[in-house]
């Protein structure tokens, strides 16, 4: 098919923003490609709980229905007070088909479960709870289905969801697939 980049943006959350920090900002190049990151908890001097979504640049994009890895997900996992246990945030994802001369812009809804940390400490889990609701983009006069497939970890398993210890970091790939769904040459 030929090569992609990816960058993503932080855009809302389901609670009191006022919470986070990085919605809504541009991301910043890193050495793997575009970072965006979006924080929250603990206060001003104290370390907080997060996702960075960490695009790529000139990934071979497949079109044959298999997965392919479309950026890095991490989440920082801290021992943080919030007043919510639970929310969404939203991620919007741009793919740039450099080949083709387009991009393409979808929407990613992540749903957080804040812990508590006392008594012991228990981990957190982010949730891919409704795959990607498949997105048509139009390809070489064929239509492909989008669909954000979950989490690639480190025992290669694509999940819906991880969980993370307290006080760790948790690096994840964010896994995407592209299926034909009108017949070549239609």
């Amino acid at each position: 098919m030929g090569k992609v980049s990816t960058k993503g943006e932080w855009t809302r959350v389901s609670v009191e923003e006022s919470q986070f920090q990085g919605l809504r900002q541009p991301g910043v190049r890193s050495s793997t490609g575009i970072r965006s990151s979006l924080r929250w908890g603990g206060l001003e001097d104290e370390e907080k709980s997060g996702y960075d979504f960490t695009g790529l640049t000139d990934v071979e994009a497949r079109l044959d229905g298999k997965d392919f890895n479309l950026g890095i997900f991490t989440h920082y996992n801290r021992r943080i007070h919030l007043k919510h246990d639970q929310f969404w945030v939203y991620l919007e994802v741009t793919v740039d088909f450099q080949d083709e001369g387009f991009d393409h812009t979808f929407t990613l809804r992540f749903r957080h479960d804040e812990t508590p940390n006392q008594p012991g400490d228990v981990p957190d889990a982010v949730k891919l709870p409704l795959v990607h609701e498949n997105d048509i983009v139009p390809i070489d006069d064929d239509d492909y289905k989008v669909t954000i497939t979950g989490f690639l970890d480190d025992t290669g398993q694509v999940k819906p969801q991880f969980t993370n210890p307290e006080g760790r970091n948790k690096r994840v790939w964010l896994v995407a697939r592209f299926e034909r769904i009108t017949e070549p040459g239609s």
